[in-house]
């Protein structure tokens, strides 16, 4: 198949995929948009809910008995009779069903995304076909081939040098590297300018590269939905950052997330930009100002990705050490802040073998597990959650891979148990974190006595707990 028809049938292919989800979201928001509706007039909710049945069952199967049950008093007249109240109840209690009214601002964006994307495709605009190809899933050959085809074809009629150019071989890479230094001098435009341009893109080139290498894992086989869900959370997490106002918790992520999720965009920026600075590069028809406002925000967003990049690998080498040592955290009364005979005999266990894992170096956040960090605004130290079953343990990481428990508490209980320990005693924290760090000597005396209090308290009558 020749570029040019692979690119029309992927490009088809994309636009229906794309207005599939269009209509699901679309659908979402009215379903969503109908159950919230007033029940003040019974007969007209029920009538509302059992006219877009079909599309209710489509999406909510596990309610089919509660619309049978509504279909059947409503037919026999009886919508008093309090079967019918309780089947409205189940559907509207629904965890699926709940989950859709919670994100009705969440689909709205998405079709407003979508929106925007069809829009761009069907306009069919230079950046928006190069954004498109550098997302498909095919090869990097037939990636290059189709962007070369497009882009001699977007400007085949201006001048006799392009037509020149589309009856040549397609060069290699190393005979584009080549010819930005060779390309005819162009009217309009100061040559030497666009020469410095082109070699300073060229030192950075392979540096820009290297760190598109080391990060494109995050983009690798992602569909779209992926990729619109990071630019809308990159999106929504710059619009709080303006405001100076960041609060992760209020977009459901958390700091590992809002890192990955910056970076992704990062990464996609950069192939975007790239990819039509070095089009423009080539085009003896560019203007100067494009070439050099491509260049600026490639740059621009290349030394975003080095900071990040920085942060990121730091974290890394946290995640690859091992515990050897475990401290509880005590306030001055030299007692934890959790109480280990208010649990039953299971969750005994499971503490136990959360501090099993911290001798082994477990740390769930290695494994980018959802709950395994703590959201809240402390700038000073990173609070984790490790879990086993239902129980879960807080705690800090110090030097010389130290571990300080803060408490143990149910997985409902752990995150706001946490933050009011980070919140009210932080002081406390500070205070521990510090005598660790300075192994002070009365500090390690009371957290071996403490230790054995805990292995006693810890021991399920009957186990054998060493």
């Amino acid at each position: 198949m020749e570029p040019k028809e692979k690119y029309e049938q992927l490009l088809e292919e994309q636009s229906q995929k794309l207005k599939r989800e269009l209509n699901k979201y679309k659908t979402m928001i009215n379903i969503a948009n109908i159950l919230i509706m007033p029940i003040n007039d019974k007969k007209r909710y029920i009538e509302n809910l059992l006219e877009h049945q079909k599309t209710f069952l489509l999406l909510f199967p596990q309610l089919t008995s509660n619309f049978q049950i509504l279909k059947f008093f409503y037919d026999n007249n009886a919508l008093e009779i309090e079967q019918v109240q309780i089947a409205i109840n189940n559907i509207l209690t629904d965890e699926i069903v709940k989950d859709c009214l919670s994100n009705i601002e969440k689909y709205q964006l998405q079709v407003k995304s979508l929106e925007s994307q069809i829009k761009e495709l069907d306009e069919k605009s230079l950046t928006a076909k190069a954004s498109f190809i550098l997302k498909a899933n095919i090869t990097d050959e037939e990636k290059i081939s189709i962007l070369k085809e497009i882009a001699y074809e977007s400007c085949k009629s201006v001048t006799k040098k392009e037509e020149k150019l589309k009856s040549h071989k397609i060069p290699t890479p190393h005979e584009e590297i080549e010819s930005l230094f060779t390309e005819e001098e162009t009217p309009n435009i100061n040559q030497e300018e666009l020469n410095n341009i082109k070699g300073e893109y060229y030192k950075i080139k392979n540096n820009i590269e290297s760190i598109m290498t080391k990060y494109y894992y995050l983009i690798n086989g992602k569909d779209e939905k992926y990729i619109n869900y990071n630019k809308e959370m990159s999106r929504a997490i710059k619009e709080q950052e303006s405001k100076d106002n960041l609060d992760l918790s209020t977009l459901g992520i958390d700091e590992f997330q809002y890192k990955d999720i910056s970076m992704t965009v990062l990464i996609l920026d950069m192939f975007e930009v790239k990819a039509e600075l070095e089009s423009q590069l080539n085009n003896p028809t560019a203007t100067l100002e494009d070439i050099r406002d491509y260049f600026n925000m490639l740059k621009e967003e290349y030394n975003k990705a080095i900071s990040l990049d920085k942060i990121l690998t730091e974290e890394k080498k946290e995640e690859e050490k091992t515990t050897n040592e475990i401290y509880f955290l005590l306030d001055e009364n030299n007692n934890s802040f959790f109480q280990i005979n208010k649990f039953n005999k299971e969750e005994k266990k499971h503490c136990l073998s959360l501090i099993e894992k911290f001798k082994k170096g477990l740390h769930d956040y290695e494994k980018g597990k959802k709950h395994t960090k703590l959201l809240s605004n402390n700038k000073r130290y990173n609070i984790y959650i490790n879990k086993s079953s239902n129980m879960c343990v807080s705690y800090v990481r110090t030097k010389d891979n130290k571990v300080l428990v803060l408490t143990f508490a149910p997985h409902s209980d752990i995150y706001d148990n946490s933050n009011t320990i980070a919140q009210t005693y932080s002081y406390v924290i500070d205070e521990n974190l510090t005598k660790i760090n300075n192994q002070n000597p009365n500090y390690l005396k009371q957290q071996k006595e403490f230790t054995e209090q805990f292995k006693a308290m810890i021991a399920v009558k009957g186990d054998d707990h060493k």
